[in-house]
């Protein structure tokens, strides 16, 4: 099983999680980072070795060490699923179906979460078109220790506790990976919105495109199946999900599930990858 998930190519892997290359050059394949924010593209792929190596880290290695940082764990048997999720590969199938405990990477420790306060983290999200005040009401602050370094970020909880975690310069998860709802009132809703990452659902309460509907947070689009069972209660779905490969799968797999109570909403950012990228060009001061 192990040999056959290695074999599966990085390219499509990271394709299929809406990642494609900025460049090529020969064999190499050039990406923004899948795993921080960046400008200049200092991820790399060797396609004849099926390895990558992230500059801006300084780390590397096989498709299950990329997963290894992409979902924050050191579970093999729940890389091999997540990896399998997204790639069909017939003979490790039973291993996307099986269920494993799944648990932070032994690198996080010394983890407390407290009220998000920090003047860096809130500019960073002002950075990103989210003003205070909405960054206060809906995120907190986690820090954290990883290689004996203590470490801070933005944190967004999710429904199993743990965290989606953001700075300028990370992008990670603490396990387990879930997704978030966020409930508008205590009672049942009939309509609800569904985004792929926080940062877009922050964005959409920016632009105020939600008021009176539920919304329920992916945090990865591997966890479509997931949001079914809560989504099979509302009357109407509005998807703001990317732009890329990654968001229309989903998008045809939530279609395929529940027909016409999915309504794309991606055309109010078309033009765009995802809904924060239509608003920060929103923020951005004429020329």
């Amino acid at each position: 099983m192990i040999k056959e998930i290695k074999s599966i190519p990085l390219a499509i892997f990271l394709s299929q999680l809406g990642h494609e290359p900025t460049m090529r050059k020969g064999t190499r394949l050039w990406y923004l980072s899948p795993l921080r924010q960046e400008h200049t593209p200092s991820f790399k792929v060797e396609s004849t070795l099926n390895c990558w190596y992230d500059f801006g880290i300084g780390r590397g290695g096989n498709i299950i060490d990329l997963a290894s940082e992409l979902y924050q764990s050191t579970d093999l048997h729940y890389l091999m699923s997540c990896i399998a999720d997204r790639c069909t590969v017939p003979s490790v199938q039973t291993v996307a179906s099986t269920s494993f405990q799944r648990h932070s990477a032994p690198g996080f420790q010394d983890i407390s979460v407290v009220p998000l306060r920090s003047r860096a983290l809130v500019a960073y999200l002002q950075e990103r078109g989210i003003p205070a005040q909405i960054a206060v009401a809906n995120c907190q602050q986690i820090h954290y220790s990883c290689n004996d370094k203590r470490y801070y970020a933005v944190a967004f909880a999710n429904q199993s506790g743990g965290y989606e975690m953001r700075n300028r310069y990370f992008k990670g998860c603490i396990a387990p990976k879930d997704i978030s709802i966020r409930k508008v009132r205590d009672g049942p809703s009939t309509e609800c919105a569904v985004f792929e990452g926080f940062i877009d659902y922050l964005s959409a309460l920016t632009l105020g495109i939600i008021n009176g509907a539920d919304a329920i947070i992916l945090n990865s689009v591997c966890n479509v199946n997931k949001a079914a069972t809560v989504l099979k209660d509302y009357d109407t779905i509005n998807c703001y999900l990317d732009n890329d490969n990654a968001g229309t799968s989903a998008l045809v797999e939530l279609t395929k599930q529940f027909g016409s109570v999915i309504i794309d909403r991606s055309t109010l950012y078309s033009g765009f990858n995802d809904l924060n990228e239509y608003l920060t060009h929103q923020c951005l001061p004429p020329n």
